[in-house]
C-alpha cells in the first residue's frame, strides 16, 4: 500500500531519529474517517510496528493549521445498518490497531477533533494540541452516540458529570480546556505544535526501546486493574529491566557522567 504520495489517505514519513508520523490526509472531507481512510490507518499503523526502526509514532492531519478530524464519515455511516455494524465489527479494528500498539503514540490535534475523531486521538498514549484546539463529541445531534470509545474514554478522563456535560449538549471544549483537566498532555501554539509534539518523540525514541514499552505497559494497566495487582505487575516489570543490557549501560553513563548510548537490549 502507498503512504508516500500526496494522495494517499494516510501518509508516512520516518525520521531518522526513529519517529513516524502518519498523516491522516482528506483534507476535503475535513480527514472524515471513511472505511477506506480507516483500513488505510489500520495498515499504516501495523508497517510503523514491524519497522524496528520506528520507536515512537505521531498522528496528527495533514494540514499544520488542521483538522485532525471530523470524525466518521456521515454519508457512509448513513447506509450501515445495526447487522452490517455487527458484521463487520465496525470501528473495532481501528481501536485494536491503536490500543495494541507496543509503541507509544501521540495524537498531535490542531484546529478540530471531532466525533471519532476525539475518540481516535483518545486512543492514542498523548494528546498534544494547540491551544484552540476543538474538541468535542458531538454524535447525539445526529441521532447516535459516540461508538469508538468515547463516552468510556471520556467519563475516566474527566469524570461522569462532565461526560454526561459534553457528551449529553453536544458541547465542544478547548485543547487548554482539556490540558486542565488532564486530558490533553501538553499544548502549544498551533504554529509550533507540530514542532514540539516532535520534539517530545525525538525524546522518547531516544530512550531505550524495550524500557519504553515497559512504562507503557505498566501505565496502561493502571486502568484495567487495583492498585496492589498493579503494583505486582509494576514490580514485575521493572525486576525484568534488570535483564537488559541499556538498563546497565543507563546506570554506568550515569556514574561515569555521559550521554547513554542504548541499544535497545
Amino acid at each position: 500500500m502507498e503512504f508516500s504520495s500526496e494522495s494517499s489517505l494516510i501518509q508516512v514519513t520516518v525520521e531518522e531519529q526513529g519517529v513516524a508520523i502518519l498523516r491522516i490526509n482528506r483534507p476535503e472531507k475535513r480527514n472524515a474517517l471513511s472505511q477506506q481512510t480507516i483500513d488505510t490507518l489500520v495498515d499504516a499503523i501495523a508497517m510503523v510496528e514491524r519497522d524496528e526502526k520506528v520507536k515512537v509514532a505521531v498522528l496528527t492531519g495533514s494540514r499544520t493549521g488542521g483538522p485532525f478530524s471530523a470524525g466518521a464519515d456521515l454519508y457512509q455511516l448513513l447506509h450501515l445498518s445495526t447487522a452490517d455494524a455487527h458484521k463487520t465489527s465496525y470501528l473495532k479494528d481501528l481501536s485494536d490497531a491503536v490500543t495494541r500498539m507496543r509503541k507509544p503514540i501521540i495524537a498531535c490535534v490542531a484546529g478540530f477533533a471531532l466525533g471519532g475523531g476525539f475518540e481516535l486521538a483518545m486512543m492514542c498514549d498523548m494528546i498534544y494540541a494547540a491551544d484552540d484546539a476543538v474538541f468535542g463529541l458531538p454524535e447525539l445531534s445526529v441521532g447516535t452516540i459516540p461508538g469508538a470509545g468515547g463516552t468510556q474514554r471520556l467519563a475516566r478522563a474527566l469524570g461522569k458529570q462532565r461526560a454526561m456535560d459534553m457528551i449529553l449538549t453536544s458541547k465542544t471544549i478547548t485543547g487548554t480546556e482539556l490540558c486542565q483537566y488532564g486530558l490533553v498532555s501538553r499544548t502549544f501554539n498551533v504554529d509550533h505544535l507540530l514542532w514540539e509534539t516532535l520534539e517530545q518523540a525525538r525524546l522518547i525514541a531516544s530512550r531505550s526501546a524495550p524500557v519504553v514499552q515497559l512504562a507503557k505497559e505498566a501505565i496502561l494497566n493502571a486502568e484495567q486493574t487495583d492498585l496492589d495487582a498493579g503494583i505486582k505487575l509494576e514490580r514485575a516489570l521493572y525486576y525484568s529491566s534488570f535483564a537488559l543490557e541499556d538498563r546497565t549501560e543507563g546506570m554506568v553513563a550515569f556514574v561515569e557522567k555521559r550521554k547513554p548510548v542504548f541499544k535497545d537490549k
